[in-house]
């Protein structure tokens, strides 16, 4: 058997329920009964690399490949916090890179404003301002440019080079959300640490079962999405023995 891993492609590492159950089942059938985040938001399976590669096709999922571009997204976005609802704007730069990829290794970002991605320093990125517009970044720094919310999937791939402002100190990089996170209208997030960034198979079942939204993030962590309030309570009841942690504190997550 050829030993090597497999990443999952995730659209700004966004799963349905459904999705969750099929990596966990073939987690369970290639890959060692374990599944791993990794630091673009994606999942990354151990095992065969060409039976693993097989089964996510079949399942309609897809592999990732070198060539092809990261798009690091703001996980909360639209649900909790920031400036802008990037979830548009994710979509219009999906399509872009279909039609024009864009060289290897090169990491996008997109921040709502928090400053969590940008943190990450990505090779570009557009950071929402408070004023409506985006700052364009690279490598972590402002440029100075400043760009529409309209022309912001644009500025990302084709990054303009004249300066319309001065740059600014980049918002300092929050901690990454874990526990109980309140949105505005009324739901709950469940953000929960996974030591090592492993996600076992098991916990991913259980994961899928509750239905609901599945994020995973670039910090070893999975947000599970608009919950309410009794179901929360019920997920931390189950989950937190089997390993997802709630508690930001948690020397397992340093």
């Amino acid at each position: 058997m050829a030993d090597t891993a497999v990443d999952v492609h995730l659209t700004a590492g966004h799963l349905t329920s459904a999705q969750v159950q099929v990596l966990a089942e073939l987690a369970h059938t290639h890959g060692g009964g374990e599944l791993h985040l990794t630091a673009h938001a994606q999942l990354q399976v151990r095992g065969d690399h060409a039976a693993i590669s097989a089964a996510l096709t079949a399942a309609g999922l897809t592999v990732d490949v070198p060539t092809r571009a990261r798009l690091l997204v703001s996980p909360f976005s639209g649900r909790i916090g920031g400036h802008h609802d990037l979830r548009e704007l994710t979509a219009a730069v999906l399509a872009r890179l279909d039609e024009r990829p864009v060289p290897a290794g090169t990491v996008l970002g997109l921040d709502d404003g928090t400053g969590d991605i940008v943190a990450l320093a990505p090779t570009v990125a557009v950071l929402a301002r408070p004023d409506g517009r985006f700052a364009v970044i690279r490598d972590g720094a402002d440029t100075g440019v400043r760009v529409d919310p309209q022309d912001a999937a644009e500025a990302l791939l084709t990054p303009p080079t004249d300066p319309t402002g001065d740059p600014e100190p980049v918002p300092e990089q929050p901690r990454p959300p874990i526990g109980w996170l309140d949105q505005p209208d009324g739901a709950v997030t469940l953000a929960g640490g996974l030591p090592g960034g492993i996600l076992p198979a098991r916990l991913a079942e259980f994961l899928a079962a509750v239905e609901r939204p599945v994020i995973v993030t670039p910090w070893r962590s999975v947000l599970l999405c608009d919950l309410d309030e009794w179901t929360a309570e019920q997920v931390v009841r189950v989950l937190a023995p089997m390993g997802l942690i709630f508690d930001a504190d948690s020397p397992h997550l340093r």
